[in-house]
């Protein structure tokens, strides 16, 4: 469990449940018991015996609102790392996510993306960037970062330049 004995107000605070139904393409439903049985019946939640609710480590590492509020889940944050050169010495950039990983999925896609370099292509009549990797080789990449990274080590999480690593110097 993620969290347990927690009020329906707080499983409501604590997961994001709006893009839980963005994302399974299923109507918001317009009260609070309609919300809770739809994330019961994918078992990202589950009534406890006393009527309060417990959060399975899956509602939370994918639908977080702040993986943070999970203690032991924290450290599974995404974390992206740009370095200069093909070594860890000189870092440009660097950034870790907080939110669960169908939450803030494309977030990360958008800011991989514009951190690897573009080529120009010029047309008849105007010029356009054109990403040197596609975008759906760059999803997968990430996709497989997340799902097959070992939950049964805590304090780390998947590192993206690790994987962009084998594309060469980005």
């Amino acid at each position: 469990m993620a969290a347990e004995n927690q009020s329906e107000e707080q499983i409501l605070k604590l997961l994001d449940y709006p893009a839980y139904f963005d994302l399974t393409q299923l109507p918001l439903p317009d009260n609070r018991a309609g919300i809770l049985n739809a994330l019961n019946a994918d078992r990202l939640i589950v009534k406890s015996d006393s009527g309060q609710w417990h959060i399975f480590n899956l509602g939370a590492v994918l639908f977080a609102k702040q993986l943070n509020d999970f203690p032991h889940l924290a450290r599974k944050a995404v974390r992206v790392v740009l370095y200069k050169g093909n070594n860890r010495i000189e870092t440009i950039r660097e950034i870790t996510g907080n939110k669960g990983y169908a939450t803030g999925f494309e977030g990360l896609i958008g800011f991989i993306n514009n951190l690897l370099p573009e080529n120009e292509v010029i047309g008849q009549a105007l010029r356009k960037s054109v990403p040197m990797f596609p975008e759906l080789a760059i999803r997968e990449l990430v996709a497989n970062a997340i799902i097959h990274q070992d939950f049964t080590i805590s304090g780390t999480g998947p590192m993206i330049d690790d994987i962009c690593r084998s594309y060469g110097n980005y």
